[in-house]
């Protein structure tokens, strides 16, 4: 296996999980209005934040487990350094998550 194709395997991974990340941020942005239910004085703000922290959190969750569906699916098709490659993938965004959560920085 040519490491291009590994590379560009990686390479399109990543720019799938940027794009469906970048277009929730992008979606979020323009269409989130804090002050939507105020009336007058009285200030009735609504956690935007934190709806899209679990709307990311679950976009990253159903992208792991299709990489995880890829990755069996490629080992069983005998292509084990792609596969390996998206368990490269799998460990690094596990990393980076428990970096979040765990406060390693």
């Amino acid at each position: 296996m040519d490491f291009k194709k590994i590379f560009f395997h990686v390479l399109i991974r990543m720019a799938i999980l940027v794009l469906l990340l970048g277009s929730l941020f992008l979606i979020w942005s323009f269409s989130y209005d804090p002050h939507k239910h105020c009336e007058g004085d009285i200030h009735r703000h609504v956690d935007g934040g934190l709806g899209l922290f679990i709307v990311s959190f679950l976009i990253i969750l159903m992208y792991c487990i299709g990489l995880f569906t890829e990755m069996i699916y490629l080992f069983i098709k005998k292509r084990k350094k792609i596969a390996f490659a998206n368990l490269g993938i799998l460990a690094v965004l596990a990393f980076i998550i428990a970096a979040f959560m765990f406060g390693i920085s």
